[in-house]
């Protein structure tokens, strides 16, 4: 039996010559002749199918494999709402809750309204959580600050505390100064204090002493106390002394204790390399 994609490709290459160079029996290779050729090439692919089924199964499964892809594709990019839904009637796992992440966070780099429209939309607490997360921690890439207006905007909830925390610190990496304003100009609350700790953090890698500087303004209690290690702790990374003798002003005696400890600590393993 003749190669079918031969012959196919024979009759293909005759469609190019021209007029005079075409073989007298072209004519006769008309839509007959190319639909006889794709047959004897179906023919053939049946026959092997028939004698091996597994082969024939195989080949069923990635023909509608991809043309299932094919419209995936097309409903993801034509309307997302529309595909999340369909992603969400899969089982629950971890695979579904990765391309629902994969397709919100695509989505939001679009229309970040729309999608965090959708997010807050969803009934399930931990579900719209996820979403909203999902959506603004994708703005904050380019822009952070808009991800924190958006997160702050219409289905805002108490949940979304941590949320914030995590946005502030992005946008502070880039505008520690606009930030430091914008949070200052908060209602008073433990939720300010927590965004100026973040910030504190933050500025802690550039600026230690501005950093410790702007914890010893927060509120006395656990939000100060753990920003105040915090800072310490990157205080004494760049210098120890400097540090130490910041430590030692805590008024606390349990806090000043603890600090005392953590540079005492980090000198040591700073330390312990050069004596190896």
């Amino acid at each position: 039996m003749k190669n079918p994609i031969r012959v196919l490709r024979s009759a293909v290459g005759s469609l190019c010559l021209p007029d005079a160079t075409r073989p007298p029996v072209f004519p006769l290779m008309t839509v007959a002749g190319l639909c006889g050729i794709a047959a004897l090439v179906i023919f053939q692919v049946e026959g092997a199918s028939k004698a091996d089924p597994a082969k024939r199964a195989e080949a069923t499964f990635r023909s509608g494999e991809a043309l299932s892809e094919r419209s995936n594709n097309h409903v993801r990019q034509t309307d997302p709402a529309q595909a999340l839904r369909q992603l969400s009637t899969l089982g629950k796992g971890n695979d579904r809750d990765s391309r629902i992440r994969d397709l919100l966070f695509k989505w939001a780099a679009q229309d970040a309204e729309a999608a965090l429209s959708w997010a807050s939309s969803q009934e399930e607490l931990s579900t719209r959580r996820s979403a909203r997360s999902t959506v603004c921690l994708a703005v904050a890439e380019k822009d952070p600050h808009r991800a924190v207006m958006l997160a702050l905007g219409p289905g805002a909830e108490d949940e979304d505390g941590g949320l914030l925390e995590c946005l502030t610190m992005q946008w502070c990496e880039k505008e520690p100064e606009t930030v430091l304003d914008w949070v200052r100009g908060q209602p008073p609350g433990e939720w300010r204090e927590r965004l100026l700790a973040r910030a504190s953090f933050v500025l802690s890698k550039s600026d230690p002493a501005a950093a410790a500087q702007l914890v010893s303004g927060l509120e006395p209690g656990t939000v100060q106390n753990e920003a105040a290690m915090a800072v310490l702790h990157q205080w004494a990374l760049k210098d120890s002394t400097a540090a130490l003798q910041w430590a030692e002003g805590f008024s606390e005696p349990i806090l000043r204790e603890r600090a005392l400890t953590e540079v005492a600590n980090l000198r040591t393993s700073m330390l312990r390399p050069e004596v190896e």
